[in-house]
């Protein structure tokens, strides 16, 4: 069955399946009562030492995703989790508000490689971009197709080094 992520904080969906918070601390502002959550794998999250290192910053993200495979790959919990994600959807839960760069993504790609399925997340390892894609994946896709490509007056894509002036009109205001 398939692994998806998603943030604790977004509304649960009946495609959720089992919703397991992969987090280690509890997320902030969210009751318990209220958070519908049906699993909380705490121990299959990074290590607090890991986590503090990490910090969320993209300068770490490779390392930081071969650091937490490593610490996965002795992780005992971690066999609980490949196999209820055989028996049916399992929804990874985080708090992080950062979609791209987050231990679930490593997660569900370390449980999908056990159980030698895709997991149904956009990694960009694997190249594929697809509609639904984050943010964080804009990069990745055609400019024209954005709408961010700039144009000439003839419609045609502009050469950003031919265009010697300012593209915006100057206000008259000293500075």
């Amino acid at each position: 069955m398939p692994v998806k992520i998603k943030r604790v904080y977004d509304e649960p969906d009946k495609a959720d399946g089992l919703r397991v918070l992969v987090d280690r601390l509890w997320p902030r502002g969210l009751a318990k009562n209220k958070a519908r959550i049906d699993l909380w794998a705490k121990e299959v999250a990074p290590s607090g030492e890991l986590r503090k290192w990490f910090a969320h910053r993209k300068d770490r993200w490779e390392e930081f995703q071969r650091r937490y495979r490593a610490e996965l790959a002795e992780n005992a919990a971690l066999d609980e989790l490949c196999a209820e994600s055989g028996k049916d959807t399992v929804t990874l839960l985080y708090a992080t508000r950062d979609e791209c760069i987050n231990h679930a993504r490593v997660l569900a790609a370390v449980i999908t490689e056990r159980n030698g399925r895709d997991a149904e997340t956009d990694q960009p390892d694997e190249g594929a971009v697809e509609v639904s894609s984050p943010p964080c994946f804009l990069h990745e896709l055609d400019p024209a197709w954005l709408g961010t490509e700039r144009r000439d007056d003839n419609g045609q894509p502009a050469d950003p080094e031919a265009d010697d002036q300012p593209s915006h009109k100057k206000t008259g205001r000293s500075h």
